[in-house]
This record gives structure tokens, C-alpha cells and sequence, in this order.
């Protein structure tokens, strides 16, 4: 398991999207994400103390059969509050298209209670249309609040996994890594989509449901250093980068710059939890 790194971790997010954007069909959207996760990076800095789970409540978390950082479980504290209203100053205003513009001043000067409410919401599932722009921002400061938070824990302390959840929050990875080592066909780590923490999963075998019977793989044409590994079991998939052939990337920014690939397995039928920067601004089917 590999805890985040919080001096690099939103710098390397924004340093990729921003590689990433020119010249790519969703430039537009890729340099929006760039200033997003730079205000991430400099809102980390201005956190107030937090609180962590001690080792009863982690115990605890694992007999229930939920990660220590569960948040659907898990009490927000003050910190994500203050990582929303710095990334609301710093985000680049010139960035956001008219619908952002308004959500970030709307966001601004709401109250504790509007802003507790949308989290909630996000966390259940519940995302209304109209609220779409406003969550992009609301998955950005639980983002820097849960990253903070991870990188704080006692790896020692965390529970193992068997599936595709994250075991320091539960969220789904957002894309799994090969690298080489251990063996000639090297290890693969999934990444969290919410709290960064990547951890060791058995290769060819289903995020999902676990299953490594009728395992089928999707690529894009060109593109060696990333598969959609699907299964046939329960129709979900997940994304695969190999750090070999690309030798530079960063699962969340590259996860957002290759959604052909979603459209190209979804139009076959398989699923999967999407980027929740995707998800936020989704309508609800």
C-alpha cells in the first residue's frame, strides 16, 4: 500500500492534464481540470488540523466490514470547508465557462448548511442536474480533505482488501497501474479516485467482483500503454495503464484524457464507477 505524497500529488495531477490538453480533443476540459487541481495543491497548504480515526475506530471499521475513511460513514470535520473556500480563490476564473463562473460564486457565499447538503448528496449518489457544476467543486475539496487525511494514517493499522475497493477510504480506484518488478509481468496498484492511496491488486483478476474467469481486454488503436480489462461476469471493467510503455503518467489526469476508451467498451455494454469529477458533473442517468 502506498500512502499519498502530499507535496507532489496534486502538482504531479495538474503537471499531466496540463501535458495532456494541447492538441487533444477535450483540451478545453483538460486545462479547466489543470487549474482546478493547482488550486487543490495550493488550498492543501491553508488545511486546519483534522481529525483521524484512532486504532479502535479503525478496528472497529473492519469488523463492520468498512474502510476506516468510509465517507459515507466517516464525519466530515472543518478541513474540507477550508479546502473548498481556497479552491474557490485560487481556481483561475478565466478557465470556467458561464455554468462554472456562477456555480463557484454561488458556492462562495453559501452557507455550511448548502454546502454539508451537496456533500451529502455527492457521497449517496443523489446528483441533480442542476447541481452538476456546483459538485465539481464539492469532489475537489473532499478530494484534499481525504488525501490529507490518507497520507496521515498508519499504514500498519489498515486492513487488507480482497476487492477493488480503497482500504484506507473504500472509493473505487479511478484506473490500476503496472510497473515493472516482482515478476517478468510486473505488479499492478490500483488508485483511489477519492483519497490517492494505491494499493496491490492481483493482475487479470475482476476490480469489480473479483472474478478471473472470462477476463477480455479493449484498447484504443495506437495505444499500448492503456487496456480496458473487462469481465464477463458482471459486465464491469476497469482501466489498466502500463508504466513501461508510457513511462510518464498519472492515473486521474490520464483516466480523464482517454475517455474514448470509456465510449469505446461502454457501446460494448460493460460499466464501471466513473472519474468522480465525470460523475459530479453527470445527469442523473
Amino acid at each position: 500500500m502506498r500512502l499519498p505524497d502530499l507535496a507532489t500529488v496534486f502538482a504531479r495531477r495538474a503537471a499531466r492534464l496540463t501535458a495532456l490538453a494541447p492538441a487533444h480533443e477535450l483540451e478545453g476540459f483538460l486545462r479547466l481540470m489543470a487549474s482546478l487541481v493547482s488550486a487543490q495543491h495550493a488550498a492543501l497548504a491553508d488545511l486546519p488540523a483534522g481529525r483521524l480515526p484512532g486504532a479502535a475506530e479503525i478496528a472497529g471499521a473492519g469488523r463492520a466490514g468498512h474502510a476506516p475513511l468510509d465517507p459515507a460513514m466517516w464525519k466530515r470535520d472543518a478541513s474540507w470547508h477550508a479546502a473548498l473556500t481556497g479552491i474557490l480563490a485560487r481556481v483561475d476564473r478565466s478557465m470556467l465557462p458561464a455554468a462554472g463562473q456562477a456555480a463557484r460564486d454561488a458556492l462562495a457565499v453559501a452557507g455550511r448548511d448548502e454546502r454539508e447538503a451537496l456533500a451529502d448528496r455527492f457521497v449517496g449518489g443523489d446528483i441533480a442536474q442542476a447541481d452538476a457544476a456546483k459538485m465539481i467543486f464539492v469532489v475537489a475539496a473532499l478530494q484534499v480533505s481525504w488525501t490529507r487525511m490518507a497520507a496521515l494514517m498508519d499504514v500498519g493499522e489498515l486492513p487488507p482488501t480482497e476487492l477493488g475497493g480503497c482500504p484506507v477510504c473504500g472509493s473505487p480506484p479511478v484506473a490500476g497501474v503496472v510497473a515493472p518488478g516482482g515478476t517478468k509481468f510486473g505488479h499492478r496498484h490500483l488508485h483511489c479516485s477519492l483519497c490517492a492511496t494505491a494499493w496491490r491488486h492481483v493482475r487479470v483478476r475482476c476490480v469489480n467482483c473479483g472474478s478471473t474467469d472470462k477476463i477480455s481486454y479493449r484498447q484504443l488503436a495506437g495505444t499500448s500503454f492503456l487496456r480496458a480489462e473487462c469481465c464477463e461476469a458482471c459486465h464491469g471493467y476497469s482501466k489498466v495503464f502500463y508504466l513501461e510503455s508510457a513511462r510518464v503518467l498519472e492515473p486521474l489526469a490520464d483516466d480523464l484524457g482517454s475517455m474514448g476508451l470509456d465510449v469505446l467498451v461502454g457501446e460494448e455494454g460493460f460499466s464501471r464507477v466513473a472519474n468522480p469529477f465525470v460523475l459530479a458533473g453527470a445527469a442523473p442517468d
